[in-house]
């Protein structure tokens, strides 16, 4: 499979959210041969297997009794020495297919990135590919750009999926200065919903300052609420144990005593059930509203 597009950490990562097969982000960097890739491969295979030594017989089917098979008992006894199972005599080809093994019974896929700037660099990651795919090996090929339909391009560019990535939103594209930190996904999440409810729609700002004291000091919360002078922070585990849930304790007293409002919902309970989240918020808004309005 080809893919254009996007890098091999992205395929990697799409890979590991939708399969239950084993994954090898290949480095196929440098000016190296395509003969010099594969052992490098090879080298990266025999690290793997020996990472997960002893328990070669415990992915899938079983393998064949050490005793049995003359391969499989040399590279036991070096990998019980913390040497790594590789044999260089031995046909790349065979060990190839005998260190995948090891590693995954059902097989591993290799995802590489090729170069699609320089048909000097892409030519023997090219090569090299195509050797794995002859070893039958499922192989990705990732590149970032479309490159041009010239050699060595145009051995892989048929049938080539073009991965499309929309623009996204300004706050997803938007790099915060030295000092702020990032709205997390569940700040995204609450702050999306926010955005799209009738009542509540323009009230919450996400990642803002609020300036408290006399002092100068600005803590910076997750969803601020000027008008209404509400603060909702939304904790992750990190936030039950100290120093940072004495920390969260002391904001919130400054918060209060410069007038703020204060709801806290944990992650937890925003990722089970975010409808009752924004009711929760919906409700802190009416009460400070009647609070104001009194």
């Amino acid at each position: 499979m080809v893919v254009l597009g996007v890098g091999r950490d992205v395929i990697g990562a799409l890979i590991s959210a939708e399969t239950e097969r084993s994954a090898l982000l290949v480095v196929s960097g440098g000016q190296l041969t395509a003969e010099a890739l594969i052992d490098r491969l090879l080298d990266d295979l025999a690290a793997l297997a020996l990472e997960s030594w002893p328990r070669w017989s415990s992915r899938g089917a079983p393998l064949t009794p050490v005793t049995a098979d003359p391969w499989l008992k040399a590279a036991s006894k070096r990998a019980q020495l913390g040497l790594m199972p590789r044999f260089r005599k031995m046909g790349r080809d065979v060990e190839f297919r005998r260190l995948s093994r090891l590693i995954d019974t059902a097989g591993i896929v290799l995802v590489w990135e090729v170069d699609p700037a320089s048909a000097t660099r892409a030519h023997p990651a090219i090569e090299a590919l195509e050797w794995c795919t002859r070893q039958g090996a499922v192989v990705v090929a990732a590149l970032p750009v479309e490159p041009p339909e010239t050699a060595p391009y145009d051995r892989i560019l048929y049938g080539a999926y073009e991965f499309i990535r929309s623009e996204g939103a300004a706050a997803t594209r938007f790099i915060a200065p030295i000092g702020a930190h990032h709205a997390s996904v569940v700040e995204r999440q609450v702050a999306d919903a926010l955005a799209q409810d009738a009542d509540l729609r323009g009230l919450f700002v996400c990642n803002a300052p609020v300036p408290v004291g006399a002092w100068g000091a600005r803590p910076r919360v997750d969803l601020l609420c000027r008008e209404h002078r509400i603060v909702v922070e939304l904790d992750g585990p990190e936030h039950r144990a100290e120093p940072k849930f004495g920390n969260d304790r002391h904001r919130d007293y400054e918060l209060l005593t410069a007038g703020y409002l204060v709801l806290r919902l944990t992650n937890e309970q925003v990722a089970a059930d975010l409808p009752l989240a924004i009711e929760k918020i919906r409700t802190v808004v009416r009460l400070r509203r009647g609070s104001q309005e009194g």
